[in-house]
């Protein structure tokens, strides 16, 4: 891989993570000790995990400009399941409201049948994906990762070492993105990303599909997902233009509840 950063000292990292002055500083860092620090901060996590169960307010509308009109509101249950290899998710919508009326039960299981389907045909994320996957050593030589240096700004009210990930093929699973990992703790905080190659079939093409998911410390300094969005644009059947935006926050996180596989065969996350 190639970067920008040459080496630096342990000393000199711990200074420029608690710098004021740390978004103004580029030159010196080792980025290859970033990424070693960052894969042994995830592995301590998912060491801990074996399940995660979160209520969900999942928010949908159509994004005009710099406004989003939110049309229709899912209050769900998200199941994730943890695997050596993979992560496993479900989902349960519980309730539906549509202009802030509770709709019945049929129109919430139709309407929820539809989004599952929505997110299997784009090949959209969700919060199981395994974000730090271009990281890990058996999936460098797919990706180009360049170290931006510490962000200008914050990310999500934590200073960020930033880094953008290009994936040099466009398999199915490949994502690009711009990474941000909190500069002391080295936890991922936020990702902006999109797959490498978008949903290109017969019925449906899509033309953009932008995806971020925020983590933030929850329990006993676990990184959990607190933010999901997406906005997309394509085309349906007979040239229908499709545009679409939502937004789902996650809360009430529960881990290592021991969570049946058996729940799991329908949907299934990466």
């Amino acid at each position: 891989m190639t970067f920008r950063q040459g080496l630096v000292n342990s000393s000199y990292l711990l200074l420029l993570s608690s710098s004021p002055f740390a978004q103004q500083v580029e030159e010196g860092i080792d980025a290859e000790a970033l990424i070693s620090q960052i894969l042994l901060v995830d592995k301590a996590q998912r060491d801990r995990i074996q399940d995660l169960v979160m209520d969900a307010e999942l928010i949908e509308g159509e994004r005009d400009v710099d406004k989003q009109s939110d049309k229709v509101r899912f209050l769900k249950k998200v199941y994730i399941k943890y695997l050596p290899d993979t992560a496993l998710y479900y989902e349960e919508y519980l309730q539906y409201f549509k202009n802030d009326e509770l709709r019945s039960e049929e129109e919430l299981a139709r309407e929820a049948g539809e989004r599952i389907e929505q997110r299997r045909k784009r090949n959209t994320r969700n919060a199981a994906f395994p974000m730090l996957k271009p990281f890990y050593p058996e999936n460098r030589g797919k990706y180009e990762i360049f170290y931006r240096g510490v962000a200008l700004e914050q990310v999500a009210d934590h200073v960020c070492h930033r880094f953008t990930v290009t994936a040099i093929a466009e398999e199915p699973d490949a994502i690009n993105g711009d990474y941000y990992f909190q500069a002391e703790s080295f936890h991922l905080v936020h990702v902006d990303f999109s797959p490498a190659r978008l949903t290109k079939k017969m019925m449906f093409r899509l033309s953009k599909l932008n995806m971020s998911i925020t983590y933030q410390p929850v329990l006993d300094d676990l990184w959990l997902p607190s933010q999901f969005e997406i906005e997309g644009k394509g085309r349906a059947a007979f040239f229908i233009g499709v545009n679409f935006a939502a937004v789902e926050y996650y809360r009430d996180h529960q881990v290592n509840v021991g969570l049946d596989a058996a729940m799991f065969e329908v949907e299934h996350g990466d």
